[in-house]
């Protein structure tokens, strides 16, 4: 998680500005991260601003920006939802129609606006620098054991991506021989953790959406969620709800 996600915010910007979509993606995927850890629900509606602004020029990028589009509402109901429930009122779903990344299409601002827009969130970004929110009521960000399996028939390298896209730094690799896997301590509150590896000329991704998986399993901690390498499609990759290891036999 980005320690200072105030400045990747810039860096995004700065990134837009330029024309580099991935750098984007990986800077937006950075400061969400640490907007979450920080429980800044005004973040995170800024990156939602600026991923609104980015223009893909590839099936890649768009697929990249939807997740991240994606990840960041689902961060945006788990804000509201915690919100509701230090108010002690009913929860309302910001977006109750909200679905796993497929094919999107917003409303259509021109490039100029649309700049406006990110440089007045930038602005605004800006001054709640500074600003120190006591959240004690709630308990702190927890980790979920995630384990991988390759279940094809080749040995593979496997290694966690850094941001949807699959653009930005690995965080893990293992070599996993056919019937093997590998077990990685995940934060529960992860919309979305992708798993990468390359067959012959062509790469693979499995994006599994961890919190789903987290809550749908009880919100347990002991919960182990299962990636099977067999789902893996050609990078960005679909995204994948992982099972439970008691439910999978693994």
């Amino acid at each position: 998680m980005a320690p200072q996600p105030d400045r990747e915010l810039a860096e995004a910007r700065a990134a837009i500005d330029r024309g580099d979509t991935r750098a984007a993606l990986k800077r937006l995927e950075r400061a969400r991260r640490g907007y979450l850890k920080q429980h800044d629900a005004d973040g995170l509606e800024h990156l939602l601003l600026l991923a609104d602004v980015l223009d893909p020029t590839d099936e890649r990028t768009r697929i990249g920006r939807d997740n991240l589009v994606y990840a960041v509402k689902q961060n945006l109901r788990l804000e509201s939802r915690r919100g509701a429930q230090r108010a002690s009122q009913p929860w309302v779903d910001p977006y109750p129609d909200l679905a796993a990344p497929s094919e999107h299409t917003g409303i259509a601002f021109t490039r100029g606006v649309k700049l406006a827009i990110a440089i007045g969130a930038a602005v605004g970004a800006a001054a709640l620098v500074g600003i120190v929110v006591a959240l004690f009521l709630f308990s702190p960000n927890r980790n979920v054991t995630v384990r991988i399996v390759n279940d094809t028939p080749s040995e593979v390298r496997v290694n966690g991506c850094d941001d949807p896209s699959c653009a930005g730094e690995d965080w893990m690799q293992a070599d996993l021989a056919p019937g093997t896997s590998t077990d990685r301590s995940v934060a529960s509150d992860d919309l979305l953790d992708t798993f990468r590896f390359d067959r012959g000329d062509t790469a693979f991704c499995l994006p599994l959406r961890v919190h789903d998986a987290f809550v749908r399993y009880g919100s347990d901690t002991s919960v182990i969620l299962v990636g099977r390498l067999s789902r893996a499609t050609r990078c960005p990759g679909t995204t994948i709800l992982p099972g439970a290891a008691n439910e999978t036999g693994l």
